[in-house]
């Protein structure tokens, strides 16, 4: 998770061949036939697909979708915010807009006694209250046209956690909904209680008005409901004074504590952009009342309660999911009252790229800004070519990776530069392979599994690696398979560049380190400081990790385990000289400190002090922790190599990812990255995630109304592209008119897509008559992201619907009985006019027989006439 204003980086941490078997080979062979391919097949290159990527500024958003137009940016690494760029994005044939939930909103609220005059928000009960204070679904509709949804809780409302506690969340949600009536009345009674006076509609301490400096952004949306929650608090009664800053001189006054403490903000708008989604947010929560997120957290610490909850979370002690999920549910509620955040939308950013561009891989959190939409982009036409990405702002800090990249605009470079070991799934957030596949052995959560004794540990006074010894024993073991490839600078990754990587940590995470940096400090290297016990290397690509660290997800036992280095070790050891010696600090925080730069690989004046340094390093150092690990003409190789990298680039960023970092242009504030095309991975190699499979869920058939005592059924597909999709689990929320949750629970799966919901007489008698809402969370085993939909449905009381049906019957007989009156009436007309027709035909038929007779009378008369002239 970053935050796009002071942006602190939460740590992270399908090949397409052609390949013929040997047997097929040999088959071609023995019968000599002749294969000749329709079409070659374009050769996929190593590295990336492009040869290079250039990252320039461009802060003006007006100017994005013109220059993708004519061919001058290849995409932009922000989204467009105003909506006359989104339609004309949404209009260009040359344009193209992945909309994914990347962002989310909240109030950082200053809960210290400040120095610089009263501050309400001290007191717990008027924060709680600017949660009834703002109505969120307006922010929605009317500032971001649609484009988010509320948030109240600290998981986010599209989040895989928040769905596991959705029902819960509900709750809250309702409990916490608009009411500008409870929340004036519970701020009225806390300013009274804390001596506050109103007086002619203003709220006043000790004579003077309660003045709130409210801290806003004006760059985007938080301009607009800044100032309508400013406007909120007017009516209050509370003296608003609006400040509008932009990043950095905003940061001047949250991200330090002086003005903090001063009270020189009380509220800041701030802003999130997440660039990665995670199957388990165990350490956002903690983060966000830590101080690497804010300094007021150097004092504030939170509800107690609340506290014991985020620790317990962050360091997984929790022994089952049912008992993670009631800390989900805890910290969810604690938050709420505490409300130092208070979360107003997750919100849709449209990041615009052109058209020309061919398929990427999308991160359904990160999208157009995420480690693998960079790494797998592409032109249609194939490889090869230049990318041009625009960007918001550049260099904003050093480029280190031990405490620099923590800003957005900065972390792009990183996740092309340097590579993870492990790294979240796109689509579902679990932790897959990138450098090392893994397997997890853990005898969690209560159970042990013995070390070996010659398995190695890191002790910081000696700086030496050493066996554990007998009787060490871990909560989990993970086997690492190392892909090794070549740094940067040609040489080979080796086990040393691992080792020194764990000693790093342990330099920078230990406080009595004397290269200790807080910052540096992340909660991923605390969790693996307290929990690692050892290593053992069993085969030149294959270690084992032992740790006392359990988690209910194997992948996320695997990431914390992972022990793999995106630096080489001369490039840490050079740099801890330069940090021990203060001339440069890993970290902003420490730079201020020391009155120093913060160490910076590939420009400023780190270069100069980095090359002053590495001049008087002897030719075949080898540090302390790698003594046995690496000989002499390893370690000259590696200073030589080092040496050779800065004097043919410029530079000393050696990382091992598939661009190699070429050049920093601080003038035209631009970077240049190459191909690394010794890299070990084929440009295709993630193209397997190109298709993302989020259950599409239905209700096909049910009912438009309830009876309430009698059961009812609801029919739903599950589909993905059109096809039926069983690999999802599908959870419901029955809630009333008034957003209240009623009932809640799992849909049955029948296969083929099938899902059923069966409430049963028993269920239906406990709902009163009236409006309800069948909400639908789907969540797919392939793609982590909830699909949201809701069916509505009325409940009738029995009786009112037995009446009902009686009264239907009784109109119902009394049409048949009608309608049966006017049969027979119409029988009887049709029985008179058959009488009168027979009538007719009897006078007609008497008169026959008599006509006929006279005729043959007159017929005998002629006849003896006749003979008597004979």
């Amino acid at each position: 998770m970053i935050n796009n204003s002071y942006m602190t980086m939460k740590e992270v941490k399908c090949v397409r061949k052609t390949v013929l078997s040997s047997s097929m080979f040999l088959l071609v062979v023995l019968f000599t036939v002749q294969i000749i391919p329709l079409s070659a097949a374009p050769e996929v290159p190593y590295g990336p697909f492009p040869d290079r990527v250039i990252i320039f500024l461009q802060a003006d958003e007006t100017q994005v979708v013109p220059m993708i137009e004519k061919g001058e940016m290849t995409a932009w690494l922000y989204y467009l915010r105003l909506s006359e760029n989104i339609q004309k994005a949404e209009e260009s044939a040359e344009v193209d807009l992945i909309k994914t939930y990347g962002g989310a909103n909240e109030l950082l609220i200053n809960p210290l006694e400040t120095t610089g005059g009263f501050n309400p928000f001290t007191i717990r009960e008027v924060r709680e209250a600017l949660n009834w204070l703002i109505d969120r679904n307006y922010i929605v509709n009317e500032i971001f046209k649609g484009r988010a949804v509320p948030r109240w809780t600290i998981f986010r409302a599209v989040s895989p956690d928040y769905s596991r506690i959705v029902d819960y969340a509900k709750i809250l949600e309702a409990k916490y909904a608009y009411n500008f009536d409870k929340a004036k009345s519970q701020i009225f009674e806390a300013l009274a209680k804390a001596g506050a006076e109103y007086k002619d509609g203003k709220w006043y301490y000790e004579g003077e008005p309660i003045t709130i400096n409210f801290l806003i952004r004006p760059e985007d949306e938080r301009k607009d409901f800044g100032d309508y929650i400013a406007n909120q608090l007017e009516k209050i009664g509370f003296t608003v004074n609006r400040l509008y800053k932009r990043s950095r001189d905003a940061f001047l006054l949250w991200g330090s504590y002086e003005p903090s403490k001063r009270g020189e903000w009380h509220i800041y708008t701030a802003g999130w952009a997440f660039t990665g989604i995670t199957a388990y947010d165990d350490s956002d929560p903690w983060f966000l009342y830590s101080p690497d997120n804010a300094p007021i957290f150097e004092e504030y610490r939170g509800l107690p309660l609340l506290r014991e909850a985020l620790d317990k979370l962050n360091n997984a002690e929790y022994k089952s999911m049912e008992e993670r999920i009631e800390l989900l549910k805890r910290i969810c509620e604690l938050s709420l009252e505490d409300s130092v955040h208070v979360w107003i939308v997750d919100q849709i950013q449209p990041v615009p790229a052109s058209s020309k561009l061919g398929d990427k891989v999308i991160d359904l959190y990160g999208g157009g800004q995420s480690f693998w939409y960079l790494r797998t982009l592409r032109y249609k036409t194939g490889a090869g070519g230049d990318i041009k990405l625009g960007n918001r702002a550049m260099f904003i800090e050093g480029f280190n990776p031990i405490a620099g990249f923590s800003w957005l605009y900065d972390v792009y470079v990183y996740y092309l530069v340097a590579d993870a070991g492990v790294f979240p799934h796109p689509h579902t957030g679990l932790y897959i392979p990138i450098r090392t596949s893994f397997t997890v052995e853990t005898a969690g959560p209560d159970g042990k599994l013995d070390v070996p004794s010659d398995a190695l540990k890191y002790d910081l006074t000696s700086e030496k690696f050493k066996p554990v010894g007998p009787g060490v024993n871990a909560t989990s073991k993970v086997t690492f398979k190392i892909t090794w490839g070549k740094w940067h600078h040609g040489q080979p990754i080796t086990k040393a560049d691992i080792l020194y990587g764990i000693a790093e940590t342990f330099k920078v995470t230990v406080e009595t380190s004397p290269l200790y940096d807080p910052v540096a400090a992340s909660p991923g290297r605390t969790i693996f400081v307290k929990t690692f016990k050892g290593l053992r290397f069993v085969s030149d690509d294959t270690v084992e990790v032992y740790l006392d660290y359990w988690h209910v997800d194997k992948s996320y036992i695997a990431s914390t385990a992972s022990v793999w280095t995106d630096t080489p070790w001369e490039l840490l050891v050079l740099a801890n000289k330069a940090v021990l010696d203060k001339k440069v600090a890993w970290s902003v925080d420490m730079a201020d400190e020391w009155g120093v730069d913060q160490l910076d690989f590939t420009k400023g004046s780190s270069l100069n002090i980095l090359s002053e340094i590495l001049a008087t390093i002897q030719e075949n150092y080898i540090p302390p922790e790698l003594e046995g690990f690496v000989d002499a003409s390893e370690a000259a190789a590696r200073w030589s190599a080092l040496k050779s990298f800065y004097k043919t680039r410029g530079h000393f960023w050696v990382s091992n990812g598939p661009y190699v970092f070429a050049s920093a242009d601080t003038t035209a504030l631009q970077v240049t990255l190459e191909a690394f095309r010794e890299y070990p991975f084929k440009a295709d190699k993630w193209d397997t995630m190109l298709t993302v499979k989020i259950p599409n869920v239905r209700v096909t058939d049910a009912p438009e109304k309830v009876v309430s005592g009698l059961a009812a059924g609801f029919s739903l597909r599950s589909e993905v592209a059109g096809q039926p999709y069983d690999k999802a689990s599908v959870k419901y929320l029955l809630t009333d008119a008034s957003g209240n949750l009623v009932a809640s629970g799992i849909a049955r799966a029948y296969g083929g897509g099938v899902f059923k919901i069966e409430l049963t007489g028993e269920d239906t008698s406990k709902l009163a008559a009236g409006v309800y809402s069948l909400k639908l969370i789907a969540v797919g085993e392939e793609a982590a992201l909830p699909y949201l939909t809701e069916y509505t449905f009325t409940v009738t009381p029995a009786i009112s619907y037995f009446e009902s049906l009686s009264e239907s019957l009784r109109a119902e007989l009394s049409t048949k009985i009608l309608t049966l009156e006017n049969r027979i009436e119409t029988l009887s007309e049709s029985v008179s006019e058959l009488r009168n027709r027979l009538n007719s035909m009897e006078s007609i038929v008497n008169i026959s027989i008599v006509l006929a007779a006279l005729s043959i009378l007159l017929a005998l008369v002629a006849l003896i006439l006749l003979l008597r002239k004979k």
